[in-house]
């Protein structure tokens, strides 16, 4: 990969990238603790985004709220390229206390109306077309991109949210039960039952749909949601239980083992 060029502080992190021969098992399944703002350059893939498959065509813009996973299914035959902006929601407190710009984001299901289509919305692409980022004035460029490109979203929104449905299928539903018990003792006998399909087959159609197992997707769901629970304040017991982890020391190993940091290191300091 080769990166085109990057720019990263506290809360805000964006980069082009370029892959000239994607190699399709070097994009696994992620999800982010901030807002995605994706555009698609060139490249021919699809993603999956939360059980629901968005084919992908050159300058689409995508929206991933923090902890909506995603995963790229590219194919190796055409240079890959994007940009993506990582932006913390706290940017928005005092330009925009009624969160309006963030409503595109949260105010949906998960898996649902994240991809704005190029062909549909051009005047969105333009806004990172020929994006380049200039020494000494990364911060100022990143942000107002984001800003205006959030600002025409939110424009068109309400005609959009109006008149889009939601996802549906089999795929979709499974994902959002699983979302719906993600806290809760959950396995595959359980959602069989719940779904009266074989485990066998839940397992299939769910990583079919989200590019990974069950128990992955609800560990990296749960360990995301309790950095977030430490960050806030929550005793490390505390978070480990309200975010379905029954031993302690399982819940130690995988925090440190996904974020390279243990429980205490991620709590507010005094």
């Amino acid at each position: 990969m080769d990166t085109l060029f990057s720019y990263r502080e506290e809360g805000l992190y964006c980069h082009c990238s370029l892959d000239e021969a994607p190699d399709p098992d070097s994009f696994p399944i992620h999800a982010h603790e901030m807002l995605e703002i994706y555009c698609f350059l060139s490249g021919k893939g699809t993603y999956l985004v939360e059980g629901t498959r968005y084919p992908l065509e050159a300058g689409d813009i995508f929206l991933m709220r923090p902890a909506e996973t995603h995963k790229l299914l590219i194919e190796a035959s055409e240079p890959y390229r994007r940009i993506a902006a990582h932006v913390c929601p706290a940017f928005f407190t005092q330009i925009d206390p009624e969160q309006r710009l963030l409503r595109p984001f949260f105010a949906r299901p998960l898996g649902s109306m994240n991809r704005y289509p190029a062909a549909q919305y051009p005047e969105l692409h333009r806004v990172f077309d020929g994006f380049v980022l200039t020494p000494g004035l990364e911060r100022i460029q990143i942000l107002s991109r984001v800003m205006l490109l959030l600002s025409q979203i939110a424009a068109l929104y309400p005609s959009i949210s109006g008149h889009t449905p939601v996802p549906c299928g089999f795929a979709f539903s499974l994902v959002s039960y699983v979302n719906a018990h993600l806290f809760e003792p959950i396995s595959l006998d359980a959602i069989s039952r719940s779904f009266a399909r074989s485990p066998s087959q839940i397992g299939r159609v769910f990583r079919a749909a989200t590019g990974t197992s069950l128990w992955e997707y609800v560990l990296l769901k749960r360990l995301l949601s309790a950095r977030a629970m430490l960050e806030r304040g929550e005793t490390a017991t505390d978070t480990a239980l309200l975010c379905g982890f029954s031993d302690y020391s399982a819940f130690y190993r995988a925090y440190r083992k996904h974020f390279g940091r243990t429980p205490s290191d991620d709590k507010p300091s005094m």
